[in-house]
């Protein structure tokens, strides 16, 4: 049926009985789907209750922890909830769930969310600099934990402050008492669609020490940043560029470190230098035919092992959220690519000599993204990156 979708460059509507007409597994199913969708066709299955393909397949697969019959039962008791205009999970920020069942309003939270919307809408601060204020005056989220970018976001992108209820398709106006008004609401909003690219989805270039480098400053992991200027030059043309480094995590999403950032390839390259050293040491003082101890190279297995099982629950939990209707499916072909090299890197014989492993480094070119951070990951236990300096340790 793909087959036929793909060569005759039409598009239709595939209708199933259930989901296990598409793969045995929610993995196939998924990768099915994905086919079927880069021909422009859509799947529905025979079933009143769960059409939707991702959904359905949660249902007639067996997942463990999903019950079809208690799944029925939440969503009925659920969707009678939502008609009568009554909160369903723990209640947002700014609001608390009355006896009622209802939302009400909790003034100092909510006097915290309309200084969100007015540094958002009327300062033009962006996510980082709200976060970054609110941190630097003490003010904390309902659990206590400094804001970040995904916290003043979802305060930013949730309609309820306005006083609306919107589950399952129902969209209630003037359900409870609003923090936000309309038209400050659709300010946020507008700034938001205007500041996101259309028709795209982003695949940013990945970072070859994302997870692994650590801050010296405050302990926190160093995470990759990108970022694009655009200038106008003195002769009138237009000039753009690409910028790459690392940054502490707590500094990038929470304003809360003073470390420095060190360019991309200047880091990476350092590292890389660091560790084909400190090898090469090893390997001109191991006795002939020494390789990896038995033990480290039963923890490289497992080690690509649980790389691959982490892979999966990733790939588990983003399908949960596209049968919720938070992200399309289209992205979930990132995850399917991520599980693919775990896989395949999974299957390769662990390199036991490290002399092999230092030849490998010490190639021109260097291996393959993939291939280079799997060096990295087996062969050192840490990277404290300073302001001046970098500490790998094997």
């Amino acid at each position: 049926m793909v087959k036929f979708m793909r060569e005759s460059g039409s598009e239709y509507l595939a209708v199933v009985p259930d989901s296990r007409h598409l793969g045995d597994d929610l993995e196939a199913v998924a990768r099915t789907l994905l086919e079927i969708d880069a021909t422009g066709s859509t799947v529905i299955c025979m079933d009143i209750d769960f059409p939707d393909p991702i959904q359905n397949a949660f249902q007639a697969l067996g997942v463990k922890g999903v019950s079809r019959t208690r799944s029925k039962r939440v969503r009925e008791s659920m969707r009678l909830r939502a008609a009568q205009g009554k909160a369903l999970g723990r209640p947002l920020f700014g609001y608390r769930i009355g006896a009622d069942g209802k939302l009400e309003v909790l003034p100092k939270e909510a006097a915290v969310v309309q200084f969100i919307y007015r540094l958002y809408t009327s300062d033009d601060m962006g996510y980082r600099l709200i976060a970054a204020h609110l941190n630097e005056r003490g003010i904390t989220t309902r659990k206590g934990s400094p804001w970040n970018v995904v916290t003043v976001r979802d305060v930013l992108r949730n309609p309820a402050h306005t006083g609306t209820y919107a589950r399952f398709g129902l969209r209630l106006p003037k359900v409870h008492e609003a923090n936000i008004d309309a038209e400050t609401f659709k300010a946020a909003q507008d700034r938001m669609r205007a500041r996101r690219p259309i028709g795209r989805v982003a695949r940013p270039e990945p970072f070859l020490l994302s997870g692994l480098a650590q801050c010296a400053s405050c302990g926190n992991t160093m995470m990759g940043v990108t970022r694009r200027q655009k200038w106008k030059r003195k002769d009138g043309r237009r000039g753009t560029g690409v910028y790459r480094y690392y940054q502490c995590q707590s500094r990038q999403n929470q304003g809360r470190c003073d470390y420095r950032t060190w360019r991309s390839g200047l880091l990476e390259s350092t590292v890389i230098s660091q560790v084909t050293d400190k090898l090469a040491r090893r390997v001109a003082e191991a006795k002939p035919n020494d390789g990896l101890p038995g033990d480290r190279a039963k923890e490289i297995r497992a080690m690509r092992r649980e790389k691959v099982s982490a892979s999966q629950r990733r790939l588990l939990a983003a399908l949960k959220r596209v049968a919720r209707t938070e992200i399309p499916l289209n992205l979930i072909g990132d995850y399917l690519d991520e599980l693919d090299s775990l896989k395949r890197m999974a299957q390769e014989p662990v390199d036991d000599d490290l002399a092999d492993v230092l030849a490998r480094l010490e190639a021109d070119p260097l291996p393959d993204f993939d291939e280079l951070r799997a060096i990295l990951e087996e062969n050192i236990t840490g990277i404290v990156v300073r302001e001046e300096a970098i500490d790998v340790r094997l």
